[in-house]
């Protein structure tokens, strides 16, 4: 008895060659899939092209940006944003700023690739933008002249080791009218076409609470007015670009994403959910906006709203503060005579009950 070659499964009864699949090292992730493609036909973009989502895209998060952050010609701005895809020239150049623009790097991380394929992050301290406000507020002498009016961080809460000590001290530079805007891209909430194993160490990551919690309780420590809102821009690209972007280890989030794994949801993507309607991907990017400022009223409590909802709506547990009045002496005057008068009725009540029952 002759037993087939075990290199070859057979499709069905013919035994034409068509029909037949040979097995490879990667064997494909999807049952309808053809052949396996072990060479993809991605294109080299140049760097400008490469990391952008489109002009329409870009002419969106600018409005967004007017909206959130109020950026003036007339206004000290610093940037932090990575360089892969720096909107600082665009926005100097969109918001025709009259005065310097600095332009920060956010941080740097190494990450050390595992015998599984994974890569762990290592934050480089006393780099980026963490060490540079750090530095500035040591150094500023007199908080009534601050450095900046606004300030806008684009992918970057994760390069901070220390947030909420990071945002105190941006706050202490801000104007008193000042604005600080974070713009972050939560993994969860995040509906682009990603493979597998990505979306797994993005769910990974989160905890129990929403993607923004710990960016607004990280604000709400330190006494500032807190506006926050999901938006969503859509973008229309196609196929080979997006596959180009992620084999680029974008958007930022993918850097702690390791080659393999890229390559590996790569090949998921195209032998899968990308494989056929049409040549254009269209998705849509979910970016969570946080806007502080220094608190309205003086020494109250600070405001933690969406955009959009009531101003009057109170602050959190404001329902269990106590008040208390100092009592002067004219007050206490008042008082005495308001209870010598709520004792005399009590007596006067007393007496003519006693009248009635004789």
């Amino acid at each position: 008895m002759s037993f087939p070659n075990p290199s070859v499964i057979k499709l069905g009864t013919s035994c034409h060659r068509n029909d037949l699949i040979r097995r490879t090292n990667q064997p494909p992730f999807s049952v309808i899939t053809e052949q396996c493609q072990n060479q993809l036909a991605i294109p080299a973009y140049d760097f400008e092209d490469i990391y952008s989502f489109g002009e329409v895209y870009v002419d969106e998060l600018f409005k967004l940006i007017h909206k959130h952050l109020e950026l003036d010609t007339d206004d000290r701005f610093a940037y932090v944003g990575s360089h892969k895809r720096s909107l600082a020239e665009k926005i100097k150049e969109k918001f025709c700023l009259l005065k310097p623009m600095v332009n920060i790097f956010p941080g740097l991380v190494h990450y050390e690739a595992t015998p599984s394929q994974t890569l762990l992050p290592f934050r480089i301290s006393h780099v980026g933008s963490e060490e540079y406000f750090k530095q500035l507020a040591e150094k500023i002498d007199d908080p009534k002249k601050p450095l900046f009016d606004k300030v806008l961080l684009k992918d970057s809460v994760e390069h901070l080791s220390h947030p909420g000590t990071t945002f105190a001290h941006i706050m202490r530079m801000l104007a008193p009218l000042g604005r600080l805007l974070i713009i972050h891209r939560p993994g969860p909430m995040g509906t682009l076409p990603l493979f597998s194993e990505a979306c797994r160490k993005f769910e990974a990551e989160t905890d129990d609470e929403e993607p923004y919690a710990r960016i607004i309780k990280n604000l709400q420590a330190i006494n500032v007015d807190v506006k926050w809102e999901v938006e969503t821009l859509r973008i229309v690209m196609p196929k080979v670009k997006w596959l180009a972007m992620l084999k680029q280890n974008f958007p930022p989030q993918m850097e702690a994403i390791s080659r393999t794994q890229i390559s590996t949801g790569i090949r998921e993507l195209t032998e899968g959910m990308l494989k056929y309607q049409g040549e254009e991907v269209e998705g849509f990017d979910q970016l969570l906006f946080v806007s502080a400022t220094h608190p309205f009223v003086e020494n109250g409590f600070p405001s933690i709203q969406r955009c959009g909802t009531l101003e009057t709506q109170p602050y959190p547990c404001v329902d269990q503060v106590r008040y208390m009045l100092k009592v002067t002496p004219e007050i206490r005057r008042l008082i005495d005579n308001i209870e010598e008068k709520r004792e005399g009725r009590k007596r006067r009540g007393t007496i003519n009950c006693c009248f009635r029952k004789y």
